[in-house]
C-alpha cells in the first residue's frame, strides 16, 4: 500500500500560495493530469494568472472567493470550481484566521483551447477595453510618441513609430476602419530650448524650423498624418492643458511639496532635461535629462547618481524648490488591470508591471523655467509644466481636432469613451514609463471613465553599423538623404523588413542593398515580369476566365488565403509584426514563382488548354493579392501593381481587402504589367549611392 502524507515541510512557495505536488508521483505513477494541496494564508490572494490548462480547485476546509474573468463567486468546504483555459483567475482567502486548503487538479485538453466561435479561449477584456477590431468598432485614432522638434529624423527615428504609425493606419484603412493617424511635435521640450541657444533662434523659431523639416522628410517617407499640429500655434491647446491641470488640482491628484532639485551654483541654474546628466539609479547606465534608454526607467533629477551640469561640467549641488508632484501610485490597481488585458510587446509589458511591484514613483510636474505651458497657479508665474504630462492632456485636443475634421458632435468622447472607436499607440521603448504609466494614469486621474488604448506598437532601439545612431558624433543616416537617392517604397520595405520589432536590429547599407535587390529588384519584379510575357504570349494581353482545375491549383489557392491570413495577422494592432509581413510577401512572391513556371508547360498539350487558363488566373490573383498585401509598406508599388490589373481607382482602396479572392475581369486586356513597379530602383543599385 502506497499513501503520500500531507507535509507542510515539503511546501513550496509559489502563486503566492503553499503547495505540495500530489502528481506526479515520482518512481509511482504519471496520471494524465497534475495536482497539488494548495494553501492560502489568511487574507491573502493568489497570483492572478491564466495557463493553457483546465483546472479544477476543490476546497477541503475554510473559505475563499473566487474570480474568474469578471466573475466571483465565494466558496465552501465541498465546492469545486471548474476554469477553462487561459481563464484569467485568482482567489482570496476571506478569512482573518483560518487557511484555505484545498485540492488543486489541472489537465490538458486542447480541444477547449478555443471557444465555440473559433477565437482563442480565455477571460475577455474588462469593459471599456477590448480588441483594435472587435465587432462594433469603426473608428481608431492611431498616435506615436511626438518628434521632438530638435532636429531632423534619422533612419532610427523614421524606423520606429513614425513609418510604423502610417502602415497601421493603411491596413486599418484597407479593412474599411475610418482610421486616422495623428502627430504633432513636442514643441515644448527643454530640450527644443536647449538647443535655440546654441542656434541663436527663440525656442518657438528652432521648433518651427524642425517641425518643418519632419514633415518634409515624413512626406518624402510617404508617412501620411491627418493631424500634425504645433500645439503653440493651436488656439485651444494651452486652454485645454491648463483646464486637465486645474481639474486633477481640483480633484486632489497633483500635490504641492517643496523637494530638492539639482543646482549649479556656477551657472545658476536648476538643473533637470537637458541640463544635467548622471547615472540611472536604477542600473547605472548614462543618463542626460530624465530617461534612462538602457532601462526604460524614470529618474527624477535629484536621484540621478554623479548628476552634473552639461553647461559647464560642475557637480550639481542642490536647492528645495515647491513644486507639483503627481502620485502615479495611487493608479496602480487600475494601471496592473490595463496592461495584463492590453496587446504590447514581452518587454513594454514586463517593464510596466515591474514598475508598478516596485512602486511607483511621484512624479513632478512642474519646473523653475520659462519656456512652456504656464502653472495656472497663483505664486508658480516663474514654472512651466513638463513637457510630458503636457503630453497626456495633448492627446484629447488631437481628438477634438479629429471630432472637428469628421464633424462628430462628442468632441474627444468620440474617441475616448464610445464603443465604437478605439485608440492605438506607437512608441520607442525607451518612451514606455510615460506612454505606459504616467499618461495613462493622469487620463484616469482626470475621467476614471476613459477608455485607455487598445493596443501599443512597441519599437526596440535601431542601430547603424553596430552603434547607437547620434547626432553629437555624425554617427547617423538621415531619412532625407537616404530617401533622396533610393526609392521610398524600397526604404519602407527594409525598414519594414529589418525594423527593431522585439529587439535591437542594426541597419547597413550594404544589408539594405542587398534585400531590396533580392526582394524586391529580382523577386517582385522578376516574377511578374514573367506573369506579363506569359500573359501576352499565351493569351494576348487578355485576362482569362477559370477553367478546369486540379489538385495543385487548389493548394495554390489555399495558400493565397494562407498568405492573407498571416499578413493580416501581422497588421492587426494586437499583433503588429512587420518582419511577419515581409516574409509573407517574399514567401508569396517565391511561391508564385515557382507555381507559374510549373503552369508553362501546360500550353505543350492542346487537351490542356483549360488548366493552362486555371494557372495564369491564379497567377494573376496572387498578384492581386500581393498588391493588398504590399499596400500599407508599399504604397506607390501597389497602386501601380493595381492600374496594371486593370483596377481604375488608382490603387487599393478604403475596404478592398475583403475583395482579395475576388477574380480580375475576364476579357479585360492588362497593358500596364511589363512595367518597371520600382523606378529608379535598378539605377540606385547599379551606382550603390551612398546617403
Amino acid at each position: 500500500m502506497l499513501i503520500r502524507k500531507l507535509d507542510p515541510k515539503s511546501f513550496v512557495r509559489a502563486y503566492n500560495a503553499d503547495l505540495q505536488e500530489v502528481y506526479p508521483w515520482e518512481g509511482v505513477v504519471s496520471p494524465p493530469y497534475g495536482a497539488v494541496w494548495a494553501v492560502l494564508r489568511p487574507g491573502e490572494t493568489s497570483k492572478s494568472h491564466a495557463h493553457q490548462e483546465c483546472e479544477s480547485f476543490f476546497i477541503a476546509s475554510g473559505r475563499g472567493r473566487i474570480k474568474i474573468g469578471q466573475e466571483e463567486a465565494l466558496l465552501e468546504p465541498g465546492d469545486v470550481t471548474f476554469h477553462r483555459p487561459f481563464d484569467e483567475h485568482e482567489l482570496t482567502n476571506v478569512s482573518d484566521t483560518e487557511d484555505l486548503f484545498f485540492l488543486d487538479v489541472y489537465w490538458e485538453q486542447k480541444e477547449l483551447w478555443t471557444d465555440p466561435e473559433g477565437e482563442l479561449a480565455g477571460e475577455a477584456a474588462p469593459v471599456g477595453q477590448g480588441p483594435v477590431t472587435a465587432e462594433g468598432v469603426e473608428r481608431v485614432l492611431v498616435t506615436s510618441a511626438a518628434p521632438t522638434p530638435n532636429g531632423d529624423l534619422h533612419l532610427g527615428h523614421l524606423a520606429g513609430p513614425y513609418l510604423c504609425s502610417d502602415i497601421v493606419t493603411r491596413y486599418l484603412r484597407l479593412r474599411g476602419y475610418d482610421a486616422h493617424y495623428g502627430a504633432g511635435t513636442d514643441d515644448n521640450s527643454w530640450f527644443v530650448q536647449s538647443l535655440s541657444e546654441e542656434l541663436g533662434l527663440t525656442p518657438q523659431e528652432t521648433a518651427d524650423r524642425f517641425y518643418d523639416e519632419i514633415s518634409e522628410t515624413l512626406e518624402m517617407a510617404g508617412v501620411h498624418r491627418t493631424l500634425a499640429p504645433q500645439p503653440n500655434k493651436d488656439e485651444h491647446h494651452v486652454e485645454i492643458i491648463q483646464e486637465c491641470f486645474t481639474r486633477l488640482l481640483e480633484k486632489g491628484h497633483l500635490v504641492e511639496r517643496e523637494a530638492p532639485l539639482p543646482y549649479c551654483e556656477a551657472c545658476d541654474l536648476y538643473l533637470f532635461e537637458p541640463t544635467i546628466r548622471g547615472r540611472c539609479a536604477h542600473c547605472g547606465g548614462a543618463v542626460t535629462g530624465h530617461t534612462c534608454e538602457a532601462c526604460g526607467w524614470h529618474n527624477d533629477p535629484s536621484e540621478l547618481l554623479d548628476p552634473e551640469c552639461t553647461r559647464c561640467g560642475a557637480a550639481a549641488g542642490s536647492r528645495d524648490v515647491k513644486r507639483f508632484f503627481f502620485p502615479l501610485s495611487r493608479f496602480t490597481r487600475e494601471l496592473q488591470v490595463h496592461h495584463r488585458f492590453t496587446p504590447s510587446s514581452p518587454r513594454f509589458r514586463a517593464f510596466c508591471e515591474h514598475v508598478l511591484e516596485q512602486g511607483a514613483p511621484d512624479i513632478a510636474v512642474t519646473y523653475p523655467a520659462d519656456w512652456g505651458v504656464p502653472v495656472p497657479v497663483e505664486g508658480y508665474e516663474d514654472q512651466r509644466m513638463w513637457s510630458w504630462f503636457e503630453l497626456g492632456p495633448r492627446y484629447f485636443n488631437y481628438a477634438r481636432l479629429m471630432a472637428e475634421e469628421l464633424d462628430l458632435e462628442d468632441g474627444y468622447q468620440e474617441y475616448w469613451r464610445s464603443p465604437t472607436s478605439r485608440i492605438v499607440r506607437l512608441i520607442g521603448f525607451d518612451n514606455s514609463f510615460y506612454d505606459g504609466l504616467l499618461l495613462n494614469a493622469v487620463y484616469l486621474a482626470y475621467d476614471p471613465e476613459i477608455r485607455l488604448p487598445a493596443a501599443y506598437i512597441v519599437n526596440e532601439l535601431y542601430r547603424l553599423d553596430g552603434k547607437k545612431f547620434s547626432t553629437s558624433r555624425n554617427h547617423r543616416i538621415m531619412g532625407r538623404d537616404l530617401l533622396a537617392v533610393a526609392p521610398r517604397d524600397a526604404v519602407r520595405y527594409f525598414l519594414a523588413y529589418d525594423g527593431p520589432e522585439r529587439e535591437e536590429t542594426n541597419f547597413t547599407l550594404e544589408r539594405f542593398q542587398d534585400t531590396v535587390r533580392r526582394d524586391l529588384a529580382e523577386g517582385i519584379q522578376g516574377w511578374l515580369s514573367g506573369v506579363a510575357e506569359r500573359l501576352a504570349d499565351d493569351f494576348d494581353g487578355t485576362v482569362p476566365a477559370t477553367g478546369d482545375w486540379i489538385d495543385y491549383h487548389r493548394r495554390f489557392f489555399h495558400r493565397l488565403q494562407e498568405h492573407l491570413e498571416h499578413a493580416a495577422e501581422g497588421y492587426q494592432p494586437e499583433s503588429f509584426s512587420l518582419h511577419q509581413v515581409t516574409a509573407v510577401i517574399s514567401d508569396l512572391v517565391r511561391e508564385a514563382r515557382r507555381f507559374g513556371r510549373g503552369e508553362r508547360y501546360w500550353k505543350l498539350v492542346e487537351t490542356r488548354s483549360q488548366e493552362n487558363r486555371t494557372g495564369i488566373a491564379l497567377e494573376l490573383l496572387a498578384a492581386k493579392v500581393l498588391a493588398l498585401i504590399a499596400a500599407p509598406i508599399m504604397p506607390d508599388f501597389a497602386g501601380r501593381l493595381w492600374q496594371a490589373l486593370g483596377f481604375d481607382d488608382g490603387g487599393p482602396g478604403d475596404g478592398s481587402w475583403d475583395t482579395a479572392l475576388e477574380w480580375l475581369e475576364s476579357g479585360k486586356t492588362l497593358d500596364g504589367l511589363d512595367q518597371d513597379f520600382f523606378p529608379g530602383l535598378a539605377e540606385y543599385l547599379e551606382t550603390a549611392q551612398a546617403p
